[in-house]
C-alpha cells in the first residue's frame, strides 16, 4: 500500500469523548489453525489444550466458532418464551463453558450437566422448528460434541479431572483453553495428561491481520491508516488484540470527534498516551 502523506495531530485541539462501537470479528490464519483444531477434539472426542497470551483473541475465536453471541442468551429463555420461530440452530455442537475464579468439583458437575442439558433442549426445539423432518426421522436427544473451556487455569486438577470424566461419560470432546505455562501444568498431572490428543498454540496476529481489524472498525467511515502508524500499533500493543481494540476506539474517537481522515503515528502515540500505553 503506497504510504500515504503524514499529518500532524495536535493533541491541545482534539477531542476525547464519544461513543465506544463493538468491533467485528476478523477471520484471521489463527483462527483458522483454532477452527482445526476444535474440529479435531469434536470428531476424535480428545481432551486439547489450546494456549496463548492474553488478549491474542482465544476467546473471540471460541465465540465465533460456537456461535456463542446467538446461544448464550438463549439458554437463560424457557423454550415456550423463544421468539418464533427461533433461531436456526442446526449445525451447533459446541458450547463454551467459563468457571468461576473460586470454584469447586461440585459447581464444576452442576454447571456442565445444566448447560448440557440446556444446550440440547434449545438446539432440539429449533431443530424441531426449522428442520422437523430430519429431527422426527433421527429423534435425536444430544447435539453437544464439543466443551470449550474458557479460563481453564482457573480450575484445579481435580475440577479439570471432572470435566474429563463427564466428557468421557457423555461422548464430548474438550477443548480446554489457557495461557502459556498451562500445558505444563497438564503435562505435570499424569492422570489429564494421558488423556490429551491435541496440543495448539495461539499465535499473535500478522501484522496484515492487525491491519484488517482495524480497518473492520472503519467500513462506513472514511478513514485510512499509515505504515508508520500500524508498525507503532504492533509495537505498542505487543499484537494484543483487546489492547488493539481499546487503541482503536480511542482513535476513532478522535477522528469522529475532529473530522479526521488518516491515522497517522502522531495519533497513535497520542491515544496510546491516553490509554497508559508504552510508545518508547
Amino acid at each position: 500500500m503506497e504510504k500515504l502523506q503524514k499529518v500532524r495531530v495536535p493533541s491541545g485541539d482534539i477531542e476525547l469523548t464519544s461513543n465506544i462501537r463493538k468491533p467485528a470479528f476478523i477471520d484471521t490464519r489463527q483462527h483458522e489453525r483454532f477452527v482445526d483444531f476444535c474440529d479435531a477434539c469434536r470428531r476424535n472426542q480428545y481432551v486439547g489444550v489450546c494456549t496463548g497470551r492474553s488478549g491474542v483473541g482465544k476467546t473471540r475465536s471460541a465465540q465465533a466458532y460456537s456461535n456463542w453471541n446467538v446461544i448464550e442468551p438463549l439458554l437463560t429463555v424457557a423454550p415456550i418464551r423463544y421468539p418464533s420461530p427461533p433461531p436456526n440452530l442446526d449445525g451447533c455442537f459446541t458450547a463454551i463453558y467459563t468457571p468461576d475464579v473460586s470454584c469447586t468439583v461440585k459447581r464444576v458437575e452442576s454447571g456442565l450437566a445444566l448447560l448440557r442439558n440446556r444446550f440440547d433442549a434449545l438446539v432440539e426445539h429449533s431443530m424441531q422448528w426449522h428442520n422437523s423432518e430430519e429431527w422426527y426421522k433421527n429423534r435425536r436427544q444430544r447435539f453437544l460434541e464439543l466443551l470449550i473451556i474458557d479460563k481453564a487455569p482457573r480450575l484445579s486438577f481435580k475440577c479439570i479431572e471432572a470435566i474429563s470424566d463427564f466428557a468421557e461419560k457423555q461422548n464430548l470432546g474438550v477443548a480446554l483453553i489457557g495461557l502459556p505455562g498451562f500445558d505444563r501444568r497438564i503435562r505435570n498431572y499424569e492422570p489429564i495428561d494421558n488423556r490429551v490428543g491435541f496440543y495448539h498454540v495461539f499465535n499473535t496476529p500478522r501484522t496484515e491481520e492487525l491491519r484488517a481489524i482495524l480497518e473492520a472498525r472503519w467500513q462506513s467511515q472514511v478513514i485510512s491508516i499509515e505504515d508508520d502508524a500500524v508498525q507503532l500499533l504492533e509495537k505498542v500493543t505487543n499484537s494484543n488484540i483487546q489492547k488493539l481494540v481499546n487503541i482503536n476506539a480511542e482513535m476513532s474517537r478522535v477522528c469522529e470527534l475532529n473530522s479526521i481522515t488518516v491515522i497517522t503515528s502522531d495519533l497513535v502515540e497520542l491515544a496510546s498516551k491516553t490509554l497508559l500505553l508504552d510508545t518508547k
